[in-house]
């Protein structure tokens, strides 16, 4: 298998007297809050292996570090195929060398035999089971030994009728691979599930730091579990090539419990830490299923439970590791719970799974801290708990946590947890993500997790990450931390601008100017770090300014006459480094601000492209001030005057006049606004301006021109949290006395008629320290609608001689001429704006009869239409709810189509050539 490298991805203003002057005060010296996304487990280049496809490379990791100081990784591969003679998938584990030459890993040698046969009342049975025994799904090492278990072998047991028990089975390496021992301490008797017949023995594994092989059963005893403990040294002697059954001298175990206990696990995992204050270390075991499903945690020296969790069905007890994560001398206890449900903002249950974590205060005696909660629903936060050791060198244990199936494509997460004086801090400062993509089965990133041991030897411990879904394991090396400090002064303290100390040369011409000294130092140390550290430094003057638009820089350099000084600066490991440079202020004429602080800034960082150290890796700053450091330092411009001991305070009045009353709704309106702004306080008001507020139904379009009496103003037109204003400059400073006359023209095309009134408000502002802002004046104007409405109509035709020639009078009518001729009315009614009218009623007045008897009759509905354009026909008269816009629909026509109806009594009363005219149109009302 082929080793494989790759990218992965204030101020108090300081009155002094009657000038101004500059202020160079202390220092402010202030850090970024860091990232969590990395530190210094480096993530840009791990050290990939490789395993078989479908082996489960990955399952389990360890360091071995023998006694030789050479360095190296185990993994184990529990489905890989093996050579044994009739055995599949027999599990293996690989030996991966640390070298910068070395690239393969190779399978260890624990066991060549295929399954073994024993003589059983003169019958030859098979005496165990080796295929899918999954061998390396457990390995720990400790010195020179490894430890790689196949928890699901099984063996043939006594019984007359064939039968095999998982009970599960361990070797040892010693001495470098030189001698291999099997450890099976489920195998015995005591058989089936009533004893250690499914014992599964190895399913979990640990050594104590003198050595002694601590190992979970959790299937013993009706699944009841065990754990069992015996030292290397007692299990290499008792081991007899041949012998199923060994005795083991000072092996110990716990025992079969009351039936209540049955199908708890214990065992699922195993620590070793000591807790009880006698100086030897306990055996502290993950009972996830006891407790009626709500789990626990056992020490089983002292027969103890330091604490079972409160939410069934958690599997508190999955993981458990010991360490001294706040660095009392006393190992504290971590356990996860990687199927804890949490309650989330909808108010749905969601397996996020936590990690508690206990803080030993004395012997026996734990407290629980704030545990930490995953983020991902389903990614089994809390699976694996891995002791880093100080990874940053900070005096604490750190601490990795895995979320195997966590991620946007459930490709794996791992939590770096740094220690503290109260536990683990809640936020990571690192979280590495898995890289690949899952094949048939979840890439599992960070299902096994291992730590605590320096491979490449540079000081800082790293870290193996198994992910045995895409048969990998990576290992990430701990990037060296550098330690800086670094100072920045200004002097002198303070400085008159009518002082002019410098000379700035600016081709053949030399100018007085105001200077200042700046001078800043950087050191920097920490452990096992390259001999020479590159810096990027960066110095920049009035750096607050940049955040404002067009804003002048008001102080630069003196040598480069730019308000940026970028360098490289070469430091040794503990050297300290300084410069030395001068800096002078601009003209007063060329800013207007004169009142906020000049800041100071001081960046700098490790350069990218220096050179790596021995190790390949590149330095960083420790995580509490990220890749880059700044520190201010303040110039501040003092404004305020004092006379005669008195503060000078300015008083600010502004006035504004309107040269309209109301606004009509449809207009334009356009109008002009007349300002008055005065000053009549004792001192100038420091970058003073008019602020005026825009109500949402007016544009600005310009400054009032047609009068000389009035001052031309320079205003910008902004939005802020969609409010509209005019900031107009009234001086800087707008002095003592000063009366100022200006005026502002504005459109107000948006009227609605849901308003009544709308206002423009005016303020006169400052940065003077008192009395900075005027009061808001406002004009407020009235929403008048408006509209010039006309009526006029025509008769067509104009005249009807009654009775029309050839006419006679008849009782039957049979068409429409027996009735009489026809009449047309046309009606035009026009909006001349500028207001739209609405909710309007044609009312039509005509003689329909004369002396009781009917003289017209309509022939039809009034037909609506526009003049000039073909016409509609509608059914009803002018909707009430129309409304007719000025310009848009001018003109609106309405016909009535009328018929003289003639009666005998009503002709004895008309001549032969009476005429009925119709020239008037018949009586209206709007």
């Amino acid at each position: 298998m082929g080793l494989v490298r790759f990218l992965t991805k204030t101020p108090g203003i300081v009155a002094f007297l009657a000038r101004s002057f500059l202020c160079i005060i202390g220092l402010l010296l202030t850090f970024s809050k860091p990232a969590c996304k990395a530190f210094n487990l480096d993530v840009e280049n791990p050290a990939v292996y490789s395993g078989p496809n479908g082996s489960y490379f990955g399952y389990a990791v360890d360091f071995y570090l023998s006694d030789s100081g050479s360095a190296s990784v185990l993994v184990g591969a529990p489905k890989a195929r093996t050579k044994q003679f009739n055995v599949t998938e027999g599990g293996s584990v690989f030996y991966c060398p640390w070298s910068s030459s070395q690239t393969d890993c190779h399978a260890i040698k624990f066991d060549l035999e295929g399954d073994r046969n024993v003589l059983l009342n003169d019958t030859n049975y098979q005496a165990d089971f080796k295929s899918h025994q999954w061998f390396g799904a457990t390995v720990r090492s400790h010195g020179d030994t490894i430890l790689a278990c196949a928890p699901l072998y099984s063996w043939r047991t006594k019984e007359d009728i064939p039968h095999s028990d998982a009970t599960g089975s361990c070797y040892l390496s010693v001495e470098n691979f030189t001698n291999f021992v099997e450890y099976a301490p489920c195998r015995t008797e005591i058989s089936g599930p009533s004893g250690q017949g499914y014992c599964q023995g190895g399913f979990s594994a640990e050594f104590t730091k003198d050595g002694k092989v601590v190992l979970g059963g959790p299937g013993s005893y009706f699944w009841q579990g065990q754990v069992i403990s015996a030292a290397k040294e007692d299990i290499i002697r008792a081991y007899y090539p041949g012998y199923f059954i060994q005795a083991v001298s000072g092996q110990i175990q716990t025992k079969q419990a009351h039936s209540l206990k049955d199908d708890s696990y214990q065992g699922y995992s195993v620590a070793a830490g000591e807790f009880s204050g006698d100086g030897v270390e306990d055996f502290v075991a993950g009972v996830p299923k006891g407790h009626m499903l709500y789990g626990s945690v056992r020490s089983l020296n002292h027969h103890s439970h330091f604490g079972f969790h409160l939410s069934m069905g958690s599997y508190f007890g999955y993981a458990v590791a010991t360490t001294d994560i706040n660095s009392d001398g006393m190992v504290d206890l971590l356990v996860g719970a990687p199927m804890l449900m949490v309650r989330s903002s909808h108010g749905r249950l969601e397996e996020m799974g936590q990690v508690y974590v206990y803080l030993q205060r004395s012997p026996l005696k734990l407290e629980s801290r704030l545990p930490l909660t995953g983020t991902q629903v389903f990614g089994r936060f809390g699976s694996t708990i891995a002791p880093l050791g100080d990874l940053n060198l900070d005096g604490f244990n750190d601490v990795a946590i895995s979320c195997p199936f966590g991620g946007e494509d459930q490709q794996g997460l791992v939590y770096i947890y740094n220690g503290y004086s109260e536990g683990l801090r809640q936020k990571p400062s690192q979280v590495i993500r898995g890289q690949w993509a899952a094949g048939t089965i979840p890439a599992s990133f960070g299902f096994a997790l291992r730590g605590a041991k320096d491979l490449d030897m540079n000081g800082y411990p790293d870290l193996i990450v198994g992910a045995f879904g895409i048969n990998k394991a990576i290992l990430y090396r701990s990037r060296p931390i550098v330690n800086t400090s670094a100072s920045l002064t200004v002097s002198p303290t303070m400085i008159n601008p009518e002082e002019k100390n410098c000379i700035l040369t600016t081709g053949n011409s030399s100018i007085p100017v105001s200077c200042v000294n700046l001078s800043f130092c950087i050191s920097a140390d920490g452990k096992h770090l390259p001999k020479n550290l590159d810096f990027q430094v960066e110095v920049q003057l009035d750096s607050h300014k940049h955040k404002q638009k067009g804003a002048v820089k008001r102080a630069l350099f003196l040598d480069s006459q730019q308000p940026l000084l970028p360098m490289t600066v070469r430091l040794n490991h503990g050297q300290q480094v300084c410069q030395h440079k001068r800096i002078y202020l601009r003209d007063e004429k060329e800013f207007r601000d004169k009142l906020s602080s000049i800041y100071v800034a001081l960046n700098f960082s490790l350069d990218p492209k220096a050179a790596a150290d021995s190790h390949g890796l590149m330095p960083l700053f420790t995580w509490k001030t990220t890749q880059s450091m700044f520190i201010y330092g303040g110039i501040y411009l003092v404004t305020q005057l004092i006379i005669w001991g008195f503060l000078c305070f300015v008083f600010l009045f502004p006035w504004v006049l309107s040269d309209r009353k109301e606004v009509y709704l449809g207009d334009d309106n356009s109008l002009t606004l007349t300002f008055n702004a005065r000053n009549e306080g004792e001192g100038g008001a420091y970058e003073a301006d008019l602020y005026v507020v825009l109500p949402p139904e007016a544009d600005y379009i310009g400054i009032a021109r047609n009068n000389e009496t009035l001052t031309q103003l320079t205003c910008s037109y902004e939005t802020e949290n969609q409010t509209r204003y005019l900031s107009c400059d009234l001086g800087n400073p707008m002095k003592s006395g000063t009366n100022l006359w200006a005026g502002l023209r504005f459109t107000v095309p948006r009227l609605k008629d849901t308003h009544k009134t709308i206002q423009f408000e005016a303020q006169i502002r400052s940065k003077n320290e008192n009395n900075s802002h005027s009061e808001v004046v406002a004009s407020k104007l009235e929403v008048i609608v408006k509209a010039d409405v006309i009526l006029q109509g025509v008769s067509r035709p104009d005249k009807v001689f009654f009775p029309p020639a050839n006419w006679k009078l008849t009782k039957n009518y049979n068409v429409e001429v027996d009735v009489g001729p026809a009449v047309e009315h046309i009606y035009e009614l026009v909006n001349n704006g500028p207001s739209r009218i609405s909710h309007t009623l044609l009312e039509l007045r005509c003689p329909f009869r004369v002396q009781g008897q009917t003289l017209l009759y309509p022939l039809e509905s009034p037909i609506i239409s526009l003049c000039d354009s073909q016409r509609l026909a509608h059914t009803h008269l002018l909707h009430p709810e129309s409304r007719l816009h000025p310009g848009h629909f001018p003109h609106h026509c309405f016909e009535v189509q009328t018929l003289p109806y003639a009666q005998h009594s009503l002709m004895n009363h008309l001549t032969q050539q009476h005429t009925h005219s119709s020239t008037t149109p018949p009586h209206t009302k709007l």
